[in-house]
């Protein structure tokens, strides 16, 4: 025995060899998982919702809500949780027609859609009013609780030993979902499960895990997150901080509320609008607030006329070249100046759109707003002072013909 022990014969399955075959082995099976196999036919998504046919909103995907504060989100909200939970009942299709669930996905989940709604931010009163609004739109007792729709009134949780407050409500937000197995869910908003949305990495980790839960379980997860304030900001526009950035990113849709009031009659409507789509676009809706159940306050759709179309147009185009000119303010405001193919780019990169899209609202800037900006002898271009400080203060300015280009 001393005698084979003096040998040195390596183990059985420890030789480099081995080794190396075990480790490669590991590496393929692991690899396995994510390679395409082209010969497989993938799955279309299932979208959950559809407006006038068009779908959004795919199972196993994320979703942003945003707009500036008071701009309606949780009425959009209400609304999407009534369709989900009553698409067939008559005040349902009434007060929002044209919007419904796609009826190959209830095929799909062979179940009636279940919701859960996790507000973090409102007093608890206003809370149980959009529970109620939700139960009078799908004609349920107003004092019973429904097994399909949940509310966690996540507001006043109290920081942990170990986890702040923001963090504590995630935690409690996962929890219920693993309780009560929704197929949405809309949290009511991220901001309050982070401790800093400017955080790229604490931003990257929240995003990243709300993905692969909803990838794992199969569900929709929607997201309400302010855009940054106004007036005065060049990102308006924006969802705030780099959780704003980080949610833009890996949504499948974005959509964005926006409060109306008309000027002379005083009426407020509210515009939603999908501001980026990894399908096929939906048409914008308009819906008012109507006090049809004892003050709960009812979103129902406006069916708009050719003036409202007109009007709803105007602030889209709006929009898009107040978008161009923060962009533009941030590469041409004197004395810099740069050549129309590199404003090009930066407007592709910002705005995140193709190079033809970039030069048709870089041309219709210019188009509605002559001489903002002007190509000088050099062949670059820049911003015109003037006339740019008469656009953002939103008064008349006529330009020198030497200006237009």
């Amino acid at each position: 025995m001393d005698q084979d022990k003096d040998i040195g014969l390596p183990e059985l399955g420890n030789t480099p060899e081995d080794i190396e075959a075990e480790r490669v082995r590991k590496r393929d099976e692991e690899l396995a998982r994510y390679w395409l196999d082209p010969s497989l036919d993938y799955p279309e998504p299932h979208f959950l919702f559809e407006y006038h046919t068009v779908g959004f909103s795919p199972l196993g995907g994320i979703q942003a809500i945003s707009g500036q504060k008071k701009n309606g989100k949780t009425f959009v909200l209400a609304q999407l949780m009534a369709v989900a939970l009553g698409y067939n009942k008559d005040r349902v299709q009434t007060y929002l027609s044209g919007l419904t669930v796609r009826e190959s996905t209830l095929r799909h989940l062979g179940h009636e859609p279940r919701v859960l709604y996790c507000d973090t931010e409102m007093e608890q009163l206003n809370t149980a009013k959009v529970l109620r609004r939700v139960h009078w739109l799908c004609g349920w007792d107003m004092k019973q609780r429904n097994d399909r729709f949940f509310v966690q009134w996540l507001r006043e949780v109290p920081k942990c030993e170990k986890e702040s407050a923001n963090h504590e409500r995630w935690r409690l937000i996962k929890n219920a979902i693993d309780a009560v197995n929704p197929d949405i869910v809309f949290v009511d908003g991220l901001r309050d499960l982070v401790n800093d949305f400017n955080d790229n990495a604490e931003s990257s980790e929240i995003i990243t895990e709300m993905m692969s839960l909803a990838s794992q379980r199969q569900l929709c997860i929607w997201n309400v997150l302010h855009m940054n304030p106004r007036p005065q900001n060049d990102d308006e526009s924006k969802m705030r901080g780099h959780l704003g950035t980080e949610l833009g990113n890996k949504v499948s849709d974005t959509f964005v509320s926006m409060k109306k009031k008309d000027a002379t009659t005083g009426k407020v409507s509210f515009v939603v609008k999908q501001q980026d789509a990894r399908g096929k676009d939906v048409d914008d809706w308009t819906f008012e607030v109507v006090d049809n159940a004892g003050g709960l306050g009812i979103p129902r759709m406006i069916v708009p006329n050719a003036a409202q179309i007109a009007s709803m147009q105007a602030t889209e185009e709006d929009i898009e070249i107040s978008e161009v000119v923060r962009v533009l303010k941030g590469i041409i405001f004197p004395p810099n100046t740069e050549f129309l193919s590199n404003i090009f780019e930066k407007l592709k990169r910002e705005l995140h759109v193709g190079k033809p899209k970039a030069q048709k609202l870089f041309n219709k800037t210019l188009e509605k707003h002559p001489g903002l900006a002007y190509q000088r002898r050099d062949n670059k271009w820049v911003l015109n002072k003037d006339m740019l400080s008469a656009y953002e203060q939103n008064l008349p300015f006529v330009p020198r013909e030497e200006d237009v280009f």
